[in-house]
């Protein structure tokens, strides 16, 4: 069709008089425009906008609208509305092609939903489209672990980037398709290579002890507002508190007093057993046996051992004021006031007396926590863990050589690992900026509750310059106050060169055919190339 016309086609299938109407020709050109689009050549886009140019009729688009329900063949823009029919949600990281297979597949395995062969099916699907391999096994043969299993993946690319980024993706598939009562761990291969020597440090560290050795101590300190020093010693006795568990009543033996010259504190021993029966923490009753307010502070701290040292930390402080307890005082022999330890209450009706002889009188419990517990625990019923994950940090600080570029930091590996589970082939966020090199590694509950006897901080040199420094291994975790954080050890290193001809070199031929050496390739795992 020709744009420029002035009379639409429309109007020869009108009667012969209308025909010779040139207005009503005019006016019909906007319809079929509209219908049949007045362009020879039109658009061929999918998806039509206000900026589209030879914009065809809506008979030509019809004609093409099977094209918008075939998921291999629609418009990008499309995918959302037509994974929508699906019950799809789909992520922004996916590639074009991994929406696409996902939509056209999907439906098929909703009746899979929830088994191990959905899962392995689903993760296949992502991985074979997202080019990166297909290979997915599912281990969940494990005794003790009723409703753990693990995911193992294969890539066909160790690119640190890319591996992080599927990573969080395979961790967002399983989360949605497994069932509400399990838990896993995914672990991720790549393909990798080794032949280098390499200068190596290593220094080992224990965690926690087994936990019928593990022991703790909750430390209750009363500091007066004003009281003096000789005051003290007779504050202890009128001062009364008691620590109770908020869910189970614990018996203690005994505890430690401490006096200082302007506070008292009380010091309580407890074992796992203790922490175990009150997940949800424990609280602190006083009662006030002088004769007049007492206004204070509280404080409380948890004592704790991680690799045979004691650590303290805080669990609250806050401000508190008793009324004081009316004591029944009466006159020995000798006329001198001798004072009881009850106190009084009225009574309704009272009594001819007015008063009646009762227990001591408790202020209302001061309730905290000390651990963040799990909230569902899939372990034996005989085992309870009180810590939910714990987060291991080594940090390296590299003094020598003088000059420390990005270069000699990426030759530089650093690994924690225990001697339970393999080495991580990428530990989970590392960073390397000015000279520090820090990695993070994350254990939950179902993992540091096995017997780890030891972790061990490595790291491996493959610089040909002696690489000198210090490293520091911290561990942290959710308390009451927030997060916890404790230095684990500290420790300089010497990591010797690493000559060249130790390091493995790819080399090509020129035109003549002599070996020209191309560049050298740090073999090591996790580094980059130069």
């Amino acid at each position: 069709m020709n744009t420029n016309k002035s009379i639409s086609t429309y109007q020869q299938y009108l009667p012969a008089i209308l025909q010779e109407q040139v207005f009503l020709g005019r006016f019909l050109l906007a319809f079929e425009k509209i219908l049949s689009g007045l362009y020879e050549t039109p658009s061929k886009e999918q998806v039509i906008t206000a900026q589209s140019e030879n914009v065809p009729g809506v008979e030509e688009v019809l004609e093409q609208i099977h094209l918008y329900f075939n998921p291999q063949e629609t418009p990008e823009e499309f995918l959302p509305w037509l994974a929508g029919w699906v019950a799809l949600s789909l992520r922004d990281d996916w590639d074009i092609d991994v929406k696409r297979a996902f939509i056209l597949e999907v439906v098929k395995f909703y009746r899979l939903r929830g088994t191990k062969e959905g899962l392995s099916e689903l993760l296949s699907l992502y991985l074979k489209n997202a080019k990166l391999g297909e290979k997915v096994e599912i281990f969940d043969n494990f005794t003790h672990f009723p409703h753990y299993f693990q995911v193992q993946l294969t890539l066909n690319d160790r690119d640190p980037i890319k591996y992080w980024q599927q990573a969080k993706i395979a961790q967002a598939i399983i989360e949605q398709e497994k069932p509400a009562q399990t838990f896993y761990s995914l672990k991720i291969l790549v393909p990798t290579m080794q032949l280098t020597v390499r200068s190596e440090f290593s220094h080992t560290f224990k965690l926690f002890e087994p936990t019928e050795k593990q022991t703790f101590a909750i430390e209750v300190k009363i500091t007066p507002s004003q009281i003096n020093s000789s005051e003290i010693n007779q504050l202890t006795k009128q001062l009364l508190i008691q620590l109770q568990g908020n869910s189970q009543a614990i018996t203690l033996d005994s505890h430690e007093t401490i006096i200082e010259n302007q506070s008292f504190t009380l010091k309580y021993t407890l074992n796992y057993q203790h922490f175990q029966d009150n997940l949800d923490g424990f609280n602190v009753k006083l009662s006030n046996r002088t004769d007049k307010d007492f206004i204070g502070s509280l404080t409380i701290k948890l004592y704790f051992q991680i690799n045979q040292e004691i650590y303290s930390e805080l669990v609250t402080e806050e401000q508190i004021n008793l009324s004081p307890v009316l004591k029944i005082c009466s006159q020995n022999k000798e006329q001198e006031i001798i004072e009881g330890n009850t106190i009084f209450q009225q009574v309704n009706p009272p009594q001819i007396s007015g008063m009646r002889i009762t227990e001591y009188m408790w202020s209302q419990p001061y309730k905290f926590r000390t651990f963040t517990a799990p909230k569902i625990q899939e372990l034996e019923p005989d085992i309870t863990a009180i810590i939910d994950k714990i987060e291991l940090t080594a940090i390296v600080e590299v003094t020598e050589p003088n000059q420390v570029t990005s270069d000699v930091l990426n030759k530089i590996t650093v690994r924690l690992k225990d001697d339970v589970s393999d080495f991580h082939l990428f530990t989970p966020e590392t960073t390397i900026e000015n000279n520090q090199i820090r990695i993070k590694r994350i254990l939950y509950y179902y993992q540091f509750m096995q017997t780890i006897d030891q972790l061990t901080v490595t790291l491996k040199n493959l610089n040909n310059v002696k690489v000198v420094g210090k490293v520091t291994v911290q561990v942290s975790w959710d308390t009451n106050q927030g997060q916890s954080l404790h230095q684990l050890l500290a420790k300089d290193f010497i990591l010797e060169e690493v000559p060249t001809t130790n390091i493995l070199q790819i080399c090509y031929n020129h035109e003549v055919g002599i070996e020209i050496t191309r560049e050298i390739i740090p073999t090591i795992l996790g580094t980059n190339s130069i």
